[in-house]
């Protein structure tokens, strides 16, 4: 049977990592394929969340698109499925011309020769139309993705918010909680963290859920630095490259006090 759809990655295992992460943010979402490769985009449940993933064709070990397709994927599903991959297997996606309904999953490992297939129903999913208006922030963060999740696991042990300030070349992580408070201030290092900034001078800071901000956690282990996007009054932004394949950018919009 023919297919229309039919891409390997031998980074199978940051494949596994993503749908894990996003299994926490997203119920379902469309996955988009073209001859430039998958992309998804879409808004969580509570409209707090934007999810924006990329995943190049180029990057692949072969990737066939004969046309367009949308792919509409329970993620925790997808996740059953994939959840035991390794290291050392090759993910084979594939759609048959014939079954476009269901999406073909085969998991192989030359070394212990063996092949596993799963055939997943997909769904049919409301489009959503959603444009990003390009903008220029304030301040551009580099820092290693294990010192971000340390940070955010200590603080939701403390608060539902953490406020991220960055001012010179310092970036502040600090929370208020019932019974203590935490403030965490890091400085530039060689191969730590460092500052891209607008204007050194000014104040770039907000206040985030810590819950939404633990499930961007999930996203550690693809890669050892992240990139944090800040401006005033506009949503933070968190960039975690895949592996080789591509990158996720993940963001979340401000709390606002409630006016009384």
């Amino acid at each position: 049977m023919s297919k229309i759809l039919d891409v390997k990655t031998v980074q199978s295992s940051a494949f596994r990592i993503l749908i894990e992460a996003l299994k926490e943010i997203l119920t379902d979402a469309n996955m988009e394929f073209d001859e430039t490769g998958m992309k998804i985009m879409k808004m969580d449940s509570t409209h707090t969340v934007l999810v924006h993933l990329r995943l190049q064709s180029d990057d692949f070990e072969f990737y066939y698109c004969k046309q367009p397709i949308v792919l509409g994927v329970n993620m925790i599903n997808l996740f059953k499925l994939i959840r035991t991959i390794g290291n050392d297997d090759t993910l084979n996606l594939y759609v048959d011309s014939g079954n476009q309904g269901v999406l073909g999953i085969k998991i192989e490992n030359g070394e212990k020769n063996s092949v596993t297939n799963y055939k997943l129903n997909l769904m049919e999913i409301d489009e959503e139309n959603i444009v990003v208006p390009p903008t220029t922030f304030d301040s551009v963060i580099t820092l290693p993705s294990v010192d971000f999740q340390k940070i955010v696991k200590d603080m939701n042990n403390l608060s539902s918010e953490i406020e991220i300030k960055s001012y010179g070349n310092k970036l502040m992580f600090s929370c208020v909680g019932d019974f203590a408070t935490q403030e965490t201030i890091i400085g530039e290092t060689m191969d730590g963290i460092s500052f891209t900034k607008a204007n050194p001078e000014e104040i770039v800071q907000g206040v985030f859920s810590t819950k939404h901000l633990i499930s961007f956690c999930k996203c550690t282990n693809l890669c050892n630095s992240i990139e944090m996007y800040l401006k005033n009054d506009y949503p933070l932004i968190i960039r975690y490259t895949c592996a080789s394949l591509g990158s996720i950018k993940l963001c979340l919009a401000p709390k606002y006090e409630e006016s009384g």
